[in-house]
């Protein structure tokens, strides 16, 4: 599940000095565990999610943690209800709001690995972004947070490749990964691809959007179905950025290599909103994003072993390397 864990110490230069802090989830009758927050626990589930706990993403708001539960979709804890595990009674606190996905053994949001939150300034609706891995991208009403609501659920537009045919169009294959949200924007990563950026919020009411509701009927999982009576609700991308491809912001000299876009960090460096890429096989990449609609690749470097993640901070992009480890880079 997930833990919460009290940094001001760490911050403050105490504990194991010149290395990292190592946390141990350790339990003894003076310790107890009333740090993490999981819905699998000993005496069985929580909240019926019947699942093993996954908890891939966490962004909180108040005193709200919606986690990103793989299969389990959208799990939302409550931080102020302190777990409480009492070793006598084996018992846990009610820290479990609500989840989206678990329901029927049904992945409703696929294999949810990230989310981000968003509010409508005019209608001060609330929505989740979820990348929901091969199940694609996710868009989810969390308003009430008690009855989350599915909005809508697809894969990403795949344009024709199909020589004899190209105005045929596809979904796009591989798993979504990580999203960010800037302003109205949202950005995806595809492990297949690279990163597509879509608009939440189109103010043209004939363009699908991401929050733009279905027609009435419509299979909030089914948002597209190809073929002669077919149909297609999927919201078109703002721009698609593939570093082995230069037609999609990429270099020639990287056409050859290996790697889709796994985790990111953005930031906004002097009037300039830069995104930093783990981008698998193919190292770590920054893309200056300040205009939504044409990514531009500033920078590119390889890493010893596959890039799955990266945070900026304080001038340092920290890389998760796999067998790598982590890396450093200025």
């Amino acid at each position: 599940g997930m833990r919460r864990l009290a940094i001001a110490d760490i911050q403050k230069g105490l504990g194991q000095v010149g290395s990292p802090l190592l946390e141990q989830p350790a339990y003894t009758s003076a310790v107890l565990l009333d740090d993490i927050f999981e819905h699998s626990v000993e005496t069985g589930s929580i909240g019926g999610i019947d699942r093993q706990d996954h908890a891939y993403d966490v962004v909180v708001r108040d005193n709200l943690a919606f986690v990103s539960d793989g299969s389990n979709g959208l799990t939302v804890y409550d931080l102020d209800v302190v777990p409480d595990y009492d070793p006598a009674s084996l018992t846990y606190g009610d820290h479990v709001v609500s989840n989206l996905g678990a329901a029927d053994g049904n992945p409703l949001l696929g294999r949810a690995t990230a989310a981000e939150l968003w509010t409508d300034p005019t209608t001060g609706t609330e929505y989740a972004f979820v990348a929901a891995g091969h199940a694609g991208i996710a868009v989810v009403d969390i308003s009430d947070v008690e009855n989350m609501v599915l909005v809508k659920r697809f894969e990403p537009i795949k344009p024709g490749d199909d020589p004899d045919d190209p105005d045929k169009v596809g979904k796009a294959d591989g798993r979504s990964v990580d999203v960010q949200i800037v302003g109205d924007y949202a950005y995806f990563t595809y492990d297949s691809f690279g990163i597509v950026a879509y608009r939440i919020d189109d103010p043209d009411p004939l363009v699908h959007d991401l929050i733009s509701p279905l027609p009435e009927g419509t299979d909030p999982t089914e948002v597209w179905k190809p073929g002669g009576a077919g149909y297609d609700y999927r919201p078109e991308a703002v721009a698609r950025f593939k570093l082995q491809d230069a037609t999609l912001g990429g270099w020639p000299e990287l056409a050859g290599w290996k790697g889709g876009a796994l985790g990111m960090d953005t930031l906004r460096v002097s009037g300039k909103q830069l995104f930093y890429v783990a981008y698998g096989d193919a190292g770590v990449i920054k893309l200056d994003w300040t205009d939504p609609a044409a990514p531009v690749l500033k920078q590119h470097l390889n890493t010893v072993g596959d890039a799955l993640d990266v945070t900026v901070e304080n001038g340092r992009a920290y890389v998760a390397d796999n067998l790598g480890g982590l890396a450093l880079i200025k």
